[in-house]
């Protein structure tokens, strides 16, 4: 996937992540010193946001990110430490290996503007990676689609089909 800097096009390195397909797993070490490892089966449905910059974390995500912090694991990875970071936990500036895994690396300073749902069972459910570094993201899609992530319920069977009627 290519995305724009400074007016040139840029080839997004390694990865290149689908709705549908299944998460990789990765140990990332977050702002309070702990490492986790991230993206794989969980007991939550996780949101992995990657920022390129110190000023990218709009009020606006911020909201959304509190709106649901209690309902879903929600990373931030960034290629600099943020000026508004909400929680030491779970964001990080160990961007790199992990924008490498996730399709989003740029180079080894910068990473592109993305956001990523993935759901218990460990596969993508919402991707979205901004044409433009300076882009804002599709927060009203995101929020629609983090809300039915965490609502989904998985259908188990039905009592005629495991009788085999």
């Amino acid at each position: 996937m290519e995305i724009i800097i400074d007016d040139k096009k840029v080839l997004l390195q390694k990865k290149d992540r689908v709705v549908g397909g299944e998460a990789p797993a990765i140990l990332v070490k977050m702002l309070d010193g702990e490492s986790k490892v991230i993206g794989m089966m969980a007991d939550k449905v996780q949101v992995m946001i990657t920022l390129p910059y110190k000023d990218s974390l709009s009020d606006e995500l911020k909201t959304i990110i509190e709106k649901y912090q209690e309902k879903a694991l929600i990373y931030i990875i960034s290629s600099q430490p943020l000026d508004n970071t909400p929680n030491n936990e779970n964001s990080s500036v160990d961007f790199y290996e992990f924008s490498l895994k996730f399709g989003v690396n740029v180079d080894k300073e910068l990473c592109a503007k993305s956001i990523f749902i993935i759901n218990k069972d460990g596969e993508f459910v919402y991707k979205e990676i901004v044409p433009n570094l300076v882009s804002q993201f599709d927060l009203t899609s995101f929020d629609d689609a983090l809300d039915a992530a965490i609502k989904f319920r998985k259908k188990g069977h039905v009592h005629e089909n495991w009788m085999g009627v």
